[in-house]
Formats: C-alpha cells, structure tokens, sequence
C-alpha cells in the first residue's frame, strides 16, 4: 500500500496544506521545527487514531485555529483505494470517516492504512522498561488483527476492574467469589493475547536475525524470544487461570494482579548479551532498527501489502555503514525521511519536499 496524497487543515503547525507523495523513497528537509514530524504524524494519526507525541487529541489543533483541525489520507491498496478522514472539533473531540462513512468504533479503522515508525526516541523499545515493548507487539498487532485490537482492548477493561476488586476488597472473604465475576474473560482474554504475541514474536524473530545481520555486517547475531508467564501454548488458557489462582494471596495483598500479558517481554539478545540491560546504544539503535525491517515483513506476509514506513529524523543517529544498509532494504517500500539535510542514498530515486514557513515546497 502506499499514501497518494494527505491533505491537513489546521493540523499542527499547518494552516492548510495538501501534499501528493511518490510511491517509494520520499525525503522532508527543512530546519529543525519547521514541521517535518508534524507532516509525519498526520500518517501516524490517520492510521491508528492517535498521536505518538500528543497525549490529547486537542493539542493536534494549530494554535489560535477556531474550528478544529482535519486531516484526510487517501490510501491506494492493490486491489483498493480508500480515503481517510480525521477530524477533531475545538472540544478536542474526535471523528472518523473511511470512504465517506462515520466509524463507530475505532477498531474498524485497523488496517486501512498500516504504518511502521521510527525516531529516535524509539530506542526505548529495547533500554527502558517492557512496557515499550509490549507497545510495540501491541501497536503491530492491532494494525494487523481486529480480533486482536478489540480483546486487548477488553482485557485492560476487566485488568481493571479486577485491580479495583483488589483493592476495594481487601481482606473480605467474598474476594475471591468477586473476582470469579471478572476472571473467566480475563483468563479468556489474556490466553488470545498470549498466543498472539507469542506467534507474532516467532514469526518476527528469523526476519529481524536478518536485518541485524545485514545492518551490522554480519558482525551480531539478534536473538528475540517472547516472556510470558510459566503457560504451554497448547494449555494457555488452562494454565494462566492456575497461576492466577495461585497469584491470589500476592494480589490481595499488593492490590493490583501480578500476573498476565500486561506484565510479559520481548528478550532481545545480541551474539548471547541481553541488550536491554547490557547494550550499547549503537546495538540498541540496531536492534530496534531490526524489528521494525522484520515488522515490514510480517506486515507483507499477514496482509498482502506493504506498510508504509515513517522514518523521523533517524539518519542522524546512523553511521554510514548502517544507512547504506538500511536504504538497501527500503527497495519496493514507500518510505517517508524527515531530516534537516539529505546525502543519502547515492544513486537511488526519491521525491524530495523542503518545509519552508509552514508550507511543503516540491523541490
């Protein structure tokens, strides 16, 4: 899939703008805040319904604009082309059309436009806490299931409930009749979350051993490995609800579930060293690198179609040896590359915008 054009009113930095894209490499220059990344997050917003800078819908609004801000995409698929309407009113409220229809639920917005990102600040994936791991399964997998995006979504629902059961109920003797209430979907729930990542993280693996591998000349070998709780693929279901009950004591005396999918990991192991604790940046920033080139390709096998790839402001953190890498694998994938100033790739084909006083100039 590639995005043929994006027109934004009011859209961050931009009082009007409309903006057609080549359907391979595309490279956005300008100085820095002159609104690269905002062109950028326009795709991010259009395609999974939120920002990934902005907590809140309303700071998406262009300071001082009066009647919201509007974001439309138009998507050419290989067998469809489709068009995106993102609108959020001056209250910070939010509505979506695709195809000229209002969507109810967010949910049906998955997989219109599929997009993997990368920045800088993406290198958390791999140093901070698994919490920005799991969003990264989560954020992949969402794009790629509807299934999947509406059961986590309901288990964090009932995560929830059952941690305001905990702590509102402590010590009664009912506890454990209340959480039976909640713990037959949430053991439901969290049995497809598991099996999904852990499918998806099996999938993922040999293709990002490879990008690695490319990307640092042959130099590491990236292991990646799901980490779950102690539960057998074949018994998911079965064995999550022991060791919830076995949990139980521990829950109710910490207030909140101590176990389940929103407390597993993504092992990241570089020639057998755990990169998330013992990594240096460079292997960090490659190994982040990885996932995202071996994501590109789950995306093509699970789908049909290529995601577009967002990348803002990388080239900078990259040596030489590592964007000749990466621009080899960007063949027969749209890609958009904000950066100040553009040498790379020698050679090679691309459509270059120059962001000027809040206008996207073609060059």
């Amino acid at each position: 899939m590639i995005v043929t054009r994006v027109a934004l009113k009011d859209f961050l930095s931009y009082p009007s703008e409309d903006v057609g894209f080549g359907g391979g490499l595309n490279v956005i220059t300008g100085e820095n805040a002159a609104g690269k990344t905002n062109l950028v997050e326009s795709l991010y917003f259009a395609s999974l319904g939120r920002s990934y800078r902005h907590s809140k819908d309303k700071e998406l609004i262009r300071w001082g604009a009066g009647n919201g801000a509007k974001v439309t995409v138009f998507v050419q698929k290989r067998y469809s082309k489709h068009r995106i309407d993102m609108y959020v009113d001056p209250q910070g409220r939010k509505s979506i059309m695709v195809d000229g229809l209002p969507l109810q639920r967010m949910g049906e917005l998955m997989g219109v436009l599929n997009v993997v990102f990368f920045a800088p600040d993406e290198i958390s994936l791999v140093k901070e806490s698994p919490a920005y791991r799991r969003r990264f399964l989560d954020i992949s997998l969402c794009q790629q299931s509807k299934a999947y995006f509406y059961t986590l979504q309901r288990y964090n629902k009932l995560l929830a409930q059952r941690n305001t059961l905990l702590k509102t109920n402590k010590g009664r003797p009912s506890l454990p009749d209340m959480l039976e209430l909640v713990d037959g979907d949430f053991v439901r729930c969290a049995a497809f979350i598991i099996q999904e990542r852990a499918k998806f993280v099996a999938k993922l693996a040999p293709y990002a051993a490879v990008k690695h591998s490319m990307l640092t000349s042959g130099k590491e070998a990236l292991r990646v490995s799901y980490e779950t709780e102690e539960v057998s693929l074949d018994n998911t279901a079965a064995d999550f609800a022991k060791r919830l009950k076995e949990a139980l004591p521990k829950d109710s005396k910490l207030d909140y579930t101590t176990v389940g999918p929103h407390r597993d990991d993504i092992k990241l192991a570089a020639n057998d060293v755990d990169i998330r604790s013992f990594g240096s940046q460079g292997q960090q920033r490659s190994a982040v690198l990885s996932l995202k080139l071996a994501e590109i390709e789950l995306f093509k096998e699970k789908t049909g179609e290529t995601p577009v790839l967002l990348l803002d402001d990388v080239l900078s953190e990259l040596d030489d040896t590592r964007k000749d890498a990466l621009f080899s694998a960007l063949e027969g994938i749209q890609t958009m590359v904000t950066c100040t100033e553009f040498k790379y790739p020698l050679g090679k084909e691309y459509k270059k915008f120059i962001i000027k006083d809040r206008k996207v100039l073609t060059e």
